[in-house]
């Protein structure tokens, strides 16, 4: 089920220590993220009692624990690793893909996570979110997983890699249309040295004021947006 285990990550979690863990297989793969090792379901695992262990040793000193993949709404044993983690009393935010969101909404009805992070590869019925999702996204379902999100009281983030060719500033508009007045939109910079696919390792990257351009497109419509990584 666990495919990767992080025992402390700055980079998650704006301002907490937090530990990450990656569960195997993607609903979608996106040719311009690397995860090729956690791909498929199968393969080497993690214990999960072992995670559990650290984490309570940690105690306090442990700002939060990140779930992501992966996608961790995949595995039927997630609701069940998840109340062992509710008893270490530490904050949960759960990343998903988007394509689960009866599951997500189950999570969130029985108040399993303290945030969510929403990975959305582009506007949902767009031509760039096929080419995104390599055809194995449902748009569908990413825009019943938004209007979920969006109503959740919890802490929530839509989080967007920039990749030229997929988003660019209509794309980003249109994400940031839907975006709730709570919900925090984050654009990421795209780092093609991790890209699976070769074609997207020679894609030029935006620059600073490139992806300056696409958050003043977004924030026309998306208040609590943010840059990362430019």
């Amino acid at each position: 089920m666990i495919g990767r285990f992080v025992k402390t990550t700055l980079a998650d979690w704006k301002g907490r220590d937090c530990c990450r863990i990656e569960f195997r297989g993607y609903d979608v793969r996106y040719p311009y993220l690397g995860g090729s090792d956690i791909y498929d379901r199968e393969g080497p695992c993690i214990d999960p009692d072992e995670i559990l262990s650290y984490i309570r040793e940690r105690g306090q000193t442990l700002d939060g624990i990140v779930l992501g993949g992966g996608e961790p709404l995949a595995h039927e044993g997630l609701y069940g690793f998840l109340k062992e983690l509710r008893r270490t009393k530490r904050p949960i935010m759960l990343e998903t893909q988007g394509m689960r969101p009866d599951v997500l909404d189950d999570l969130a009805g029985a108040m399993m996570f303290d945030m969510v992070r929403l990975y959305v590869p582009a506007y949902p019925g767009s031509p760039n979110f096929q080419k995104a999702t390599g055809g194995f996204g449902d748009p569908a379902l990413m825009k019943r997983s938004m209007e979920i999100v969006n109503g959740l009281d919890v802490d929530r983030e839509f989080f967007v890699y920039a990749v030229p060719g997929i988003v660019d500033g209509p794309e980003i508009e249109n994400i940031a249309r839907s975006v709730g007045e709570k919900t925090y939109l984050t654009i990421s910079q795209f780092d093609p040295r991790l890209a699976t696919d070769p074609e997207y390792r020679k894609i030029r990257p935006y620059s600073k004021t490139e992806g300056s351009a696409l958050s003043a497109s977004a924030k026309r419509y998306a208040k609590r947006t943010a840059l990362k990584g430019f």
